[in-house]
């Protein structure tokens, strides 16, 4: 424990290896899988009879998104309501690793539970390099791949070591205005990283990181969709928080130039 905890201090991040089970993982994979055969069925489709659960769920939500791309927010919508996904977030296993790691008994989980679908070839959704905490007082985020995730698949790579700089300036990436949705790190701050780390993640492993932690995914290249739990928790002893009232919609100002700013983007 000791040495994780100097890990998330030093690089801004921990891996804890084969944190899920793979039957478990499975059973989410299944869930899932049966909301997006549900909605195949609405439209006349037929769902995948992949043997495996988490591929199986990778070739019906293609399926849907050519079919109705709209389907796959409807399907990030209803992962945010699943019950396991509450039970997994407030788990007295996950949770304990985030107070050893922040030190603090006190500590919330952001009410919004994602789960990240990286769909082939797909660009508008890439979450490219930016802080977590420039859009609230997010402290760890737990990230888990639901298969093998690294560079073949657009994985998370990560800057270790520059979370010591505090909170970085963001903006929007003229190259990909139009491309893609998100607000990115300024490509000099980018470049300014002594490290850019990809991270190979095997299914079911857990990350921690700092919420100041620069990272990034990329284009996913393979014929899969990439599926990852993201959860974040907020340290309520934060002084920055405690100011706040904990209101999670209280954004820092830059955050909130910066989604005022997105909503007008093409």
């Amino acid at each position: 424990m000791k040495q994780l905890r100097e890990q998330f201090a030093e690089l801004g991040y921990c891996h804890i290896p084969q944190f899920i089970s793979p039957a478990l993982l499975n059973e989410w994979a299944d869930d899932l899988h049966w909301l997006v055969a549900t909605q195949l069925e609405r439209f006349g489709l037929s769902a995948s009879e992949e043997s495996d659960p988490v591929r199986r769920l990778s070739r019906s939500l293609i399926t849907l998104w050519r079919a109705k791309p709209e389907a796959q927010s409807w399907i990030y919508e209803e992962v945010n309501r699943r019950p396991w996904m509450y039970e997994l977030a407030s788990s007295r296993l996950l949770t304990s690793w985030v107070k050893e790691i922040l030190g603090s008994e006190r500590i919330a989980i952001h009410p919004r539970l994602n789960m990240i679908m990286n769909m082939p070839g797909h660009e508008w959704h890439v979450a490219y390099w930016h802080q977590d905490r420039f859009y609230g007082p997010y402290h760890v985020v737990a990230y888990i791949p639901l298969q093998n995730t690294g560079a073949f698949n657009g994985g998370l790579v990560v800057a270790p070591g520059e979370h010591k700089r505090g909170l970085l300036p963001h903006a929007y990436d003229e190259a990909l205005r139009g491309k893609n949705k998100w607000i990115t790190l300024l490509p000099e701050v980018i470049s300014s990283f002594k490290e850019q780390r990809q991270l190979e993640l095997m299914a079911g492993d857990l990350i921690l990181f700092d919420g100041l932690l620069p990272h990034s995914a990329n284009l996913n290249r393979s014929e899969d969709v990439r599926f990852a739990v993201s959860l974040r928790y907020t340290d309520l002893t934060d002084p920055f928080f405690v100011e706040r009232g904990w209101r999670w919609q209280d954004l820092a100002e830059e955050g909130r130039k910066a989604l005022a700013t997105k909503e007008n983007a093409p």
